[in-house]
């Protein structure tokens, strides 16, 4: 698959997460299941808006008023780029099991 054709691809999986928040009955709930599903921290979700936890975990507990189509844009951008990285990142670092010996062939080798 070309850049391009990634790109368009990712916009398309953007675009459905941004529908199921903006149209759910609980869009601060929405966003929260987003960011646990993409295994997100808070913390480092905040941080790459540049915005406190504090701020980030109000909006996601709806305890401040919705905050608007260019804040969940960016929520889910941020979210999204994140749980790409992540992705990389756990894909490098995945570490390949060792072939494990089994007691039969310990016990053929002792004979």
């Amino acid at each position: 698959m070309s850049g391009r054709e990634n790109e368009i691809s990712n916009k398309d999986e953007l675009t459905w997460i941004a529908g199921s928040v903006v149209l759910s009955d609980n869009p601060p709930q929405q966003l929260r299941y987003w960011r646990k599903k993409l295994a997100v921290k808070q913390a480092d979700l905040a941080k790459k808006m540049s915005i406190t936890a504090s701020v980030l975990s109000d909006y996601e507990k709806g305890r401040r008023p919705s905050p608007g189509a260019n804040f969940i844009k960016r929520y889910l951008q941020a979210l999204y780029d994140l749980s790409q990285s992540n992705e990389k990142s756990r894909v490098e670092t995945q570490i390949v099991p060792t072939p494990v010996i089994s007691a039969d062939a310990v016990q053929l080798n002792q004979t």
